[in-house]
């Protein structure tokens, strides 16, 4: 069995213009699969990790009836009590309590809906970092004698506002009542979403509570993790010891994204497996051609004793040989380009990609592979030769051996 290896070996590189053009092009085509299922991953993965880390949290608790008007009169009781609880759990890293609610934001020039997160800011910026984003200005200080409210770049280019600026900011309280008041702009923020950067902003919670009615109000309460792996099962026991409270981790407050990144993951496999099967027919047409340019050789293997078996192997080693060789230049490749793309990342902002923050996502890509999907790619490599194969080889072992080796 060793011989036929050797032989098959030997075999690919008899035409070796033939076989590197062969070589080089399953390399390119699992190049351009990779590169492209990299980019489209990690766009995806910098989507989620935004989405949780900046925004969502991992989970959220709420009174049962709050999610679906937002009154600020459905609040957590004993939020306080229950925070110190989650605080103590092995899987929890933070957690930011909030008093959120709809209301409606007024400038000189625009007036417009808004939600209103009224946080702690230091609780906030170890559950969501979200300070982190600030383009201008600070994130809560000290002082001002009216109260400070971050706001989105978006939000501030259409209010036409800017750091120090007044807005005014109206909304529900406890009784029902409106209420209207006058913040100073003290913060401007930048995501990946346009649309949260609009309808989204920040006071703090200590006087946005006066303003409502009720000083230790909490409506929401954001909880991080150390890792995302945890989520399903943290938030299972979370709903088990506070039935009284809607419990959602965020693949249920933002199922349209998991099913993106789900869907784009199955997707990409399948991107990669055309391109491959593609390369494939390349293959065939190489194999095809070296085995009938050696009828007359094959032929004299046949007659001299060789079973049709051993030929039929050597002319699938053949193939495969030739596959992993592109394949694997083709994976070492692709792992020194993702590997590289992952820290320098790609700025498509220059050819128009700042419109992706209109649908959620950042025009700065960093590309990333998973060892699995790499894996699963040179698993593919592997079939696709395989299949490629059978053809080239059947023909080789349907060979009668009188008539091949008359054959010049």
């Amino acid at each position: 069995m060793t011989m036929i290896y050797k032989i098959a070996w030997r075999n690919i590189w008899r035409n070796k213009r033939r076989s590197l053009v062969i070589m080089v092009t399953i390399s390119f085509g699992l190049l351009g699969g990779n590169f492209l299922s990299s980019a489209y991953i990690g766009m995806m993965n910098q989507t989620v990790e935004e989405t949780i880390q900046r925004q969502l949290s991992h989970i959220q608790m709420h009174h049962p009836g709050f999610v679906a008007d937002r009154e600020v009169r459905k609040y957590i009781e004993g939020a306080g009590e229950i925070a110190e609880q989650l605080g103590r759990h092995p899987a929890v890293a933070a957690v930011s309590p909030r008093s959120v609610t709809d209301g409606m934001v007024a400038s000189a020039h625009l007036a417009g809906g808004v939600r209103i997160l009224g946080i702690d800011p230091a609780a906030e910026r170890e559950t969501t970092g979200f300070h982190e984003q600030l383009e201008e200005g600070h994130f809560f200080t000290e002082g001002g004698r009216l109260p400070a409210v971050v706001i989105g770049r978006e939000l501030a280019r259409e209010l036409r506002s800017g750091i120090g600026s007044r807005i005014v900011l109206t909304f529900q309280d406890m009784e029902g009542e409106m209420v209207s008041a006058s913040f100073r702009v003290e913060g401007i923020f930048r995501t990946s979403s346009t649309s949260y950067e609009k309808g989204t902003l920040f006071v703090e919670a200590t006087r946005f509570n006066e303003l409502l009615g009720k000083s230790d109000l909490v409506t929401e309460m954001a909880v991080r993790l150390h890792h995302d792996r945890d989520t399903p099962s943290v938030a299972g026991e979370l709903k088990k010891a506070f039935p009284d409270l809607l419990v959602r981790s965020w693949q249920e407050m933002a199922p349209d994204l998991l099913f993106v990144v789900e869907y784009t993951e199955a997707s990409l496999v399948w991107i990669v497996a055309i391109i491959l099967l593609g390369v494939a027919f390349g293959i065939l047409n190489t194999i095809l051609m070296s085995v009938m340019e050696r009828t007359r050789e094959l032929g004299m293997l046949l007659s001299v004793g060789m079973s049709r078996l051993r030929i039929f192997m050597m002319v699938v080693l053949e193939t495969v040989f030739l596959s992993l060789t592109g394949g694997a230049a083709g994976l070492l490749a692709s792992i020194v380009l993702v590997n590289w793309l992952h820290t320098a990342g790609i700025d498509l902002a220059v050819i128009g990609g700042e419109a992706l923050r209109d649908f959620g996502f950042s025009p700065y890509i960093y590309p990333e592979l998973t060892i699995s999907y790499y894996l699963k790619v040179t698993g593919m490599v592997v079939f696709f030769a395989i299949l490629a194969s059978i053809y080239p080889a059947r023909k080789a072992t349907r060979l009668q051996p009188a008539e091949a080796v008359r054959k010049e």
